[in-house]
């Protein structure tokens, strides 16, 4: 495996690219990670099983389509391939450190503007992604409260119960949050999609994302998901406003948006989780 690495790494940098070092990355939630170095440029390697080529394909494919917004710095993707019944990704790596008080309104206003690059009229993506280890369905739709009643809510009710994870009635909640959104009909966005502190850190003094779970869809998911681990700065808010100004409702709605990653990570972590999404549920029942 690691000799394919370095020819692909070779075959990306115009020249040998000799293994000296592999330093493993703790942390992954599935894949094993290394940063491996020639002495001269490290890359960031993730490995998997050769089924899960399909998801890096993935993961490559959103990077991609954010680094030519030209609006939001990702890793650059170096190659991805298959060998001894394994599959990896390639990337950049990146000295990152987290966000701090003084990028929030710069990272306000880089999520504002990619909000705001249009170039969609419906919502959905062109594939397939995954949030987090979790299959994402993005199957393209005219109306916003179909697709995230069915698409997010109805998904994620359906792998709570394949882990014996029980909310209630499936059609009774999934029309409930159809019932709520019925009446709004956002732009679709580009989204980031996992836009929350572990995605996202700085290099230098450039904010990075990376770990995306692109989709169009309403702006307002990212916020919700970055608001639900930690409270977003009102300079955040004031430098989003300023380019992209936040619909009055999004108080009401931030809870049935947050609703969805609350059961994602339901049936990834159980505990706490289960009991908010329990709690959203029978609010807007």
């Amino acid at each position: 495996m690691w000799k394919a690495i370095s020819q692909l790494l070779a075959d990306q940098f115009g020249s040998y690219y000799t293994i000296k070092s592999k330093t493993p990355v703790a942390g992954g939630e599935m894949h094993q990670s290394w940063i491996i170095d020639d002495g001269n440029i490290p890359v960031f390697v993730k490995i998997n099983d050769k089924s899960y080529r399909s998801m890096f394909r993935a993961e490559a494919d959103q990077l991609e389509l954010l680094a030519k917004s030209g609006i939001v710095r990702v890793p650059r993707v170096y190659a991805l391939g298959c060998a001894e019944n394994v599959s990896f990704i390639l990337m950049e790596s990146l000295d990152l450190q987290p966000v701090g008080s003084e990028k929030m309104a710069e990272l306000a206003a880089q999520l504002a503007t990619l909000h705001t690059s249009g170039g969609n009229q419906r919502y959905g993506f062109d594939y397939d992604t995954w949030l987090g280890p979790v299959y994402q369905p993005n199957s393209w739709a005219k109306n916003w409260s179909t697709f995230f009643s069915e698409n997010r809510i109805g998904w994620q009710l359906q792998l709570c119960k394949e882990k014996n994870i029980y909310f209630g009635n499936f059609e009774d909640i999934i029309s409930s949050v159809s019932f709520h959104l019925a009446k709004y009909q956002p732009t679709p966005a580009l989204l980031h999609g996992a836009f929350y502190h572990n995605n996202m850190g700085v290099c230098g003094n450039e904010i990075v994302l990376y770990d995306p779970a692109c989709y169009w869809g309403d702006a307002e998911c990212d916020l919700a998901l970055a608001d639900l681990f930690h409270d977003l700065s009102p300079e955040f808010y004031q430098a989003y406003n300023s380019i992209n100004p936040i619909d009055k409702g999004y108080q009401q709605r931030k809870t049935l948006y947050q609703l969805y990653y609350l059961l994602n990570f339901s049936h990834r972590f159980g505990g706490q989780y289960i009991q908010q999404a329990d709690e959203i549920i029978r609010l807007i029942g």
